[in-house]
């Protein structure tokens, strides 16, 4: 089959250019059929990924503690440098996350929440602590505060355009990834990530202080006798410059290269997530509910665009996604495997979870859901689909 002009303005991007992330996707996609999804193994990329984000955390750790122990020992300008050290150190901390704004009271979504817990205890796994909606195409699932509460997040404009059966699909694969998440290493890595983001900025000059600078060379520059203090700040910034760019450089290739070792032992538990989707339903819903992920820029173009024309931005999307014809989908399926495309960072690519949920058999489907309960679920969320419209209304103008 000739994959020419699939997609024209992208050319001929494809695997062809990362034939190892092809081979390494392949190798994880048989792991995963071969010996199944029961828990991810602590393979080398995993190890790495420790390893690493154990270098960058105690990094910070060192820095609190010295900064701590020259504030306590140290001389005033040894004080100095040790408040600085600490001031950094709390920049570093460990971010744990917010609740999400449109967060879920059980008492206001009674029936959303019965059927998440029937959800779990058929695949056998904790619930999460709370549900949450906003306005993405697309859902997941989080990990907030110190007692680590877990939290399923649904975009609303993915729910408003499933079936019932794929709605099923999408709540046991995200409880799936729910019941994987949070855990030590997990929090660790993030950890790491989120410090070295936060040395790049701390490292990187912002454009407020590059003004400042050049306001006082500007200054100086109408001044007796400067010369020579000019030249000096020319020095010393590109001195600084020279330093500055490389450190900045260097934190963000280490986040990209943790991001990257993460990523590719992440892969398992995804494969895990699509297992108990179709454990919960099948794996035609499972199949379908990935389809429809691949419709992501449809979906982004009709709301954007009903939500500038003022229209129903629920029915114009449903009606939009409805429309797609069947070539059009099957184009956008092979150019999930040429491009390799994901739904996210820490999911592999979308072609292959569709072979993998194909590939797999397994029992009946867990549980169904009725008409009148599925109506219900829509009534508790009427409130925020009014909330995200309007959301999406004031990000469109």
């Amino acid at each position: 089959m000739c994959d020419w002009n699939l997609d024209p303005r992208s050319g001929d991007a494809s695997w062809k250019g990362r034939p190892r992330d092809a081979a390494r996707q392949e190798r994880v996609l048989g792991r995963a059929l071969a010996d199944g999804t029961g828990s991810a193994p602590w393979n080398a990329t995993r190890f790495g990924a420790l390893l690493l984000a154990t270098a960058v955390n105690m990094g910070t750790v060192a820095l609190a503690g010295t900064g701590l122990w020259l504030l306590v020992v140290g001389t005033w300008p040894e004080r100095i440098l040790g408040a600085v050290e600490v001031t950094l150190a709390l920049l570093l901390r460990p971010r744990l996350g917010r609740m999400p704004g449109h967060t879920l009271d059980p008492a206001s979504a009674p029936m959303l929440y019965a059927v998440t817990k029937r959800i779990a205890a058929a695949l056998g796994i904790r619930p999460v602590d709370a549900i949450a909606v906003d306005a993405r195409y697309g859902s997941g699932c989080m990990v907030v505060g110190v007692r680590r509460r877990r939290v399923l997040v649904l975009g609303l404009p993915l729910w408003e355009t499933l079936p019932i059966d794929q709605r099923l699909a999408l709540l046991g694969h995200d409880l799936g990834r729910a019941s994987a998440a949070g855990g030590l290493s997990d929090t660790w890595i993030q950890t790491a990530l989120d410090a070295l983001t936060t040395w790049a900025d701390v490292i990187t000059p912002t454009p407020a202080l590059e003004e400042a600078r050049q306001g006082v060379m500007d200054a100086n520059a109408f001044r007796a006798g400067t010369v020579g203090q000019n030249t000096n700040v020319t020095m010393g910034q590109a001195l600084a410059r020279a330093l500055q760019e490389p450190l900045a450089h260097g934190m963000l290739v280490l986040h990209r290269l943790l991001s990257r070792l993460n990523h590719h032992s992440c892969g398992q538990t995804q494969y895990r997530a699509d297992e108990m989707a179709v454990r919960i339903t099948s794996a035609d819903s499972a199949d379908g509910l990935l389809r429809a992920l691949l419709l992501r820029e449809t979906a982004r173009f009709t709301l954007e665009r009903a939500a500038r024309a003022g229209d129903d931005i629920w029915a114009q999307l449903r009606a939009s996604l409805a429309s797609v014809p069947d070539t059009e989908r099957e184009r956008r399926l092979r150019l999930s495997r040429l491009h390799g495309d994901t739904t996210d960072n820490d999911s592999p690519p979308t072609y292959f979870r569709i072979r993998f949920v194909n590939k797999i058999s397994c029992p009946n489907a867990a549980m169904k859901l009725s008409s009148q309960e599925a109506q219900a679920i829509d009534a508790e969320l009427l409130p925020l689909r009014t909330a995200i419209a309007d959301q999406l209304r004031n990000m469109a103008s």
